[in-house]
C-alpha cells in the first residue's frame, strides 16, 4: 500500500509590519550593522517595504557605506513617489540629502534641499539643513543670504539664530557675530556653544571688557561651569596674584572642551597649520631612535591619535591616554594597542617603570606647574636614558614669581629656565630645547618650545 509523503512545510514569510517595527527599534538603539544584516536576510524572501528601505538607507549612511545608502534611498524615494505618500517622500528625500552631505557630495545635497525648501516653505528643517550644507561647501555668501531670510521668517528659532552667528564668525564679521550670538542667548540662555563663541568674538574684537562681561554672565547663569570659570581666571590673570591662579586646567575643563570639539578636531587643526606631527618626527630623529618596533611607548594626551602612525614603527606596544572619551573614540584604528581614558598624572603614577619613551604633544600646555607631571613621567619611564619629548608654548618673560603664565586662551606658556630647572629637579638630564611655531591662532603664529630630556640614573622620589 502506497504511503503519502508528508507535505513540506513552507517557510513563513516574515510579517512586514513586525519587521519594520524591529528595524525602527534597532535604529533607536543605534544598531546599524544589525539593521543592514537583517535587511539583507529579509531580501531573500522578497523585496523590502518602502519604510524598511528607508531605515536600511539611513543605517548604511551611518556605516559610511555611502554608495549603497544613496542607491537604497533613491529606490525608496521612487517607490514612495509612486505611492503618492508625500510625508514619507519628504522624509526619504531629506535623508538622501544627508547621505550626499556625509559623502561630501554637496552639490547633490543642495539640489535636493533647495527643492524641499521651495516646495515646503513652512517647514524650517529644510531651511536649516540647506544653510548647513551651503556653509560646509564653502558658499558662505549664499548661506548667509539664505540664513538672514530664514531668521526673518522664523525669528524665534534658536537653531537658525545660532547658524547666523556661526556664519558671521566664519566670515570674520566679529561685531555682527556678537550681535547674532547675543540674540541666541536671549532665546536660550543655556546655549553653551553660543556662549563660548561669544567670548571668542569679543576676543577677536580685542574687547577685553566684553570678554570679561560675557564670562561673568556665563558664570552667573551656570556657577559650576568649568569652562567659564577657567577662562575667566585666564582673562583676569594679569591682575590676579600668582597664588590666586589655577596651577593647571581642571580635569572638567579639559574633558568638556575636547569632548565638544572631538568630532571636528582634526579638520580644525588642519586649518591652523598644526605642526605637532612634523615636530615629533624631528624630535625622534634627534634622539636617533631606530624604527625597529622594540619599545613600549606612551602617547601622553593622545587626543584623536594623530601621533599614532608616527610612533607605531618604533613601538612593540603603543599606549594612548587622554581625559576626553570623545577624542579617544576618534583614535581607534590609529595604531594603538590600548587607549586609556584617565588624568595624565594619575595614569603615570599607576604605571611605574613601564615605558621606554613618553611623547606629549600640545598636552602640557594645560599644566602651569610642571613638577607633578614631570616627576610622574620620570617614574613611569624605565631605564636610564629613557626619553621624554614634549611641546610647550613659550613665555618670554625674563623673571617673575612663577615660571609660567595663564593666557587668555586658557592654555599656559612657560619660561625656558623654569622648565629646565623643573626637569632637572625631577630626575632628567641631557636636556635640550628648540623653538618652533606650533600652530596659528587668529592668524598669528604661536611660538613654542620642543623639549627632549632623558631619565637620569639617580633615583627621584616624592618628598625627597
Amino acid at each position: 500500500m502506497a504511503t503519502r509523503r508528508p507535505a513540506r512545510r513552507r517557510k513563513r514569510r516574515p510579517n512586514a509590519a513586525q519587521f519594520e517595527q524591529e528595524l525602527v527599534a534597532l535604529a533607536q538603539q543605534g544598531q546599524f550593522s544589525e539593521i543592514v544584516a537583517a535587511c539583507e536576510k529579509h531580501r531573500r524572501h522578497g523585496p523590502l517595504s518602502v519604510l524598511a528601505m528607508h531605515v536600511d538607507g539611513v543605517a548604511l549612511t551611518q556605516l559610511q557605506r555611502f554608495d549603497s545608502a544613496i542607491e537604497t534611498l533613491r529606490a525608496a524615494a521612487k517607490r514612495s513617489d509612486a505611492a503618492r505618500d508625500a510625508v514619507q517622500a519628504r522624509a526619504i528625500q531629506n535623508d538622501l540629502s544627508k547621505s550626499f552631505y556625509a559623502a561630501k557630495r554637496y552639490g547633490e545635497a543642495i539640489e535636493i534641499l533647495t527643492r524641499l525648501r521651495d516646495q515646503n516653505p513652512d517647514e524650517v528643517t529644510f531651511a536649516r539643513n540647506l544653510i548647513l550644507v551651503l556653509e560646509e561647501s564653502g558658499q558662505l555668501d549664499t548661506a548667509l543670504t539664505d540664513c538672514q531670510a530664514a531668521v526673518k521668517r522664523w525669528p524665534d528659532d534658536v537653531h537658525l539664530a545660532f547658524q547666523l552667528g556661526d556664519l558671521r564668525m566664519a566670515a570674520e564679521s566679529w561685531q555682527e557675530a556678537v550681535d547674532a550670538l547675543s540674540i541666541v542667548l536671549k532665546l536660550d540662555p543655556d546655549h553653551q556653544l553660543a556662549r563660548r563663541k561669544l567670548v571668542t568674538a569679543y576676543r577677536r574684537l580685542d574687547d577685553q571688557a566684553g570678554v570679561a562681561a560675557a564670562l561673568r554672565d556665563w558664570l552667573q547663569r551656570d556657577p559650576d561651569n568649568s569652562i567659564a570659570r577657567h577662562l575667566l581666571s585666564a582673562q583676569e590673570s594679569e591682575r590676579l596674584e600668582v597664588e590666586a591662579l589655577p596651577s593647571r586646567a581642571s580635569d572638567d575643563y579639559v574633558r568638556e572642551v575636547f569632548d565638544q570639539f572631538a568630532e571636528t578636531f582634526d579638520e580644525q587643526l588642519q586649518s591652523l597649520d598644526y605642526a605637532a606631527p612634523r615636530l615629533l618626527r624631528s624630535m625622534i630623529a634627534d634622539l636617533g631612535l631606530s624604527a625597529d618596533g622594540s619599545r613600549s611607548i606612551l602617547d601622553a594626551g593622545c587626543g584623536t591619535g594623530l601621533m599614532g602612525e608616527l610612533l607605531r614603527p618604533f613601538a612593540s606596544r603603543l599606549v594612548g591616554v587622554d581625559l576626553s572619551a570623545g577624542m579617544l573614540q576618534r583614535a581607534v584604528d590609529r595604531g594603538y594597542d590600548s587607549l586609556e581614558c584617565s588624568e595624565l598624572v594619575a595614569f603615570l603614577d599607576e604605571h611605574p617603570d613601564e615605558f621606554d619613551l613618553i611623547a606629549s604633544m600640545d598636552t602640557l600646555i594645560y599644566f602651569g606647574d610642571l613638577a607633578a607631571v614631570c616627576l610622574a613621567a620620570n617614574q613611569s619611564l624605565r631605564g636610564e636614558g629613557a626619553p621624554l619629548v614634549f611641546t610647550l608654548e613659550k613665555w618670554d618673560a625674563s623673571d617673575g614669581a612663577a615660571g609660567y603664565h595663564l593666557n587668555p586662551s586658557g592654555r599656559y606658556s612657560h619660561r625656558v629656565d623654569y622648565v629646565r630647572e623643573t626637569l632637572e629637579r625631577c630626575g632628567f638630564s641631557e636636556i635640550s630645547v628648540k623653538e618652533s611655531v606650533l600652530r596659528k591662532e587668529a592668524g598669528k603664529a604661536v611660538s613654542g618650545l620642543c623639549w627632549v630630556a632623558r631619565k637620569s640614573g639617580s633615583s627621584v622620589r616624592r618628598g625627597g
